[in-house]
């Protein structure tokens, strides 16, 4: 090998870890953000992104447990979710539209609870300005709704 190719070498990029899970499917691990799904379906809302912060081990089985929980709340849990975006949206006096779930965030779910922060994002079709959310630390008991740009 040449002088410059091993250097070269030394540096070269690796491919990102990916793994195929059971639950979350696809997932690319990101040293930033943990693990990522950016294609992921939930509640029937398709290309939401999947955020796991996790270690590279992968996400863990309170992870799995919480997610389980979570998924099958939907019938209660969206409607709140929905109102709490739509109220920040009226306080905001963007018109009135549709919102599409657009990212989960889940936390790693440690013994510390300030790693219990979920986030739920949602898009609202014809604001190209916010994003909302609602976040909950007390698994999905408290929503607090709220926009970014």
């Amino acid at each position: 090998m040449k002088p410059s190719g091993w250097f070269s070498s030394l540096f070269k990029r690796q491919p990102p870890l990916s793994v195929r899970h059971t639950l979350f499917g696809e997932l690319v691990f990101s040293r930033h953000d943990g693990w990522i799904n950016k294609e992921f379906e939930l509640w029937g809302f398709k290309s939401v992104e999947l955020l796991l912060d996790a270690r590279e081990d992968g996400p863990s089985i309170e992870q799995e447990r919480a997610f389980r929980r979570f998924e099958q709340q939907r019938e209660t849990l969206l409607p709140r979710c929905l109102a709490e975006v739509d109220k920040v949206r009226a306080e905001l006096a963007v018109p009135l539209s549709t919102f599409v779930i657009s990212g989960l965030t889940i936390p790693p779910l440690s013994a510390d609870p300030h790693e219990h922060l979920w986030t739920l994002w949602f898009d609202l079709v014809g604001d190209e300005h916010f994003m909302y959310g609602v976040q909950t630390d007390d698994d999905w008991t408290t929503l607090t709704g709220f926009a970014d740009d």
